[in-house]
């Protein structure tokens, strides 16, 4: 069980960061790799028994509500939204008895700033570093995902089960009428990628490539 949620938790580390930074690759961590040491391997687990949740934080009722007994691990790596200067950022791998997820949310000095992260993140996403136009097909492998584009805000949530949406959305803003969001983007493992935006509660889809503003 502890090896399975290494490999998932470096897998997922890879996913969220650019091939750009200087990191480690995926393949260099695997478990197959000469890099991939017994001491590699218990330092993870170590790391992976550990309970860092915080007293604060956007993801706590997340979290609380979809996953069961969970621990919470904060990330110090660099990942590809860093390099745009945001104000504050979370990056959190928690992990429950029937899921785990990937946790994410940078805050921005305008909304300026965010489309820029925003839009360079897709055109450079994931290990690879996939380039992908807004209303396109996104795909993180064997994961679902959802990516919410605010203001002055972005936000990724990624699990292996579905993510619920509506419970996500109505957690972070309890009045529908308020909510706004530029982009919200449904990524499933299988099947297409929805695009959608909220103006003030009404939700209006996107399925324009060449759509960015």
């Amino acid at each position: 069980m502890v090896k399975y949620l290494i490999f998932a938790f470096l897998f997922c580390l890879v996913a969220c960061t650019s091939k750009n930074e200087e990191t480690i690759g995926f393949d260099e961590l695997a478990p197959t790799s000469k890099r991939y040491t017994d001491q590699q391997a218990a330092d993870s687990a170590k790391a992976l028994l550990q309970n860092e949740r915080p007293e604060s934080s956007l993801f706590l009722a997340i979290v609380d509500t979809l996953m069961d007994d969970s621990r919470w691990i904060k990330w110090d790596t660099v990942l590809f939204p860093d390099r745009f200067g945001p104000k504050n950022q979370e990056k959190w791998f928690t992990i429950g008895t029937k899921d785990s997820l990937v946790l994410l949310h940078y805050t921005f000095k305008d909304s300026l700033r965010t489309k820029n992260a925003f839009f360079n993140w897709i055109d450079c996403f994931g290990a690879k570093c996939k380039s992908y136009a807004v209303g396109g097909n996104i795909r993180i492998p064997k994961r679902n995902a959802l990516l919410l584009v605010g203001a002055k805000q972005l936000i990724l949530i990624e699990g292996n089960k579905l993510i619920d949406e509506a419970l996500i959305r109505s957690t972070i803003e309890k009045d529908p009428k308020k909510e706004n969001w530029l982009y919200i983007v449904s990524i499933p493992k299988t099947g297409k990628t929805t695009w959608k935006r909220i103006d003030k509660g009404e939700e209006k889809p996107i399925i324009r490539n060449d759509e960015n503003s």
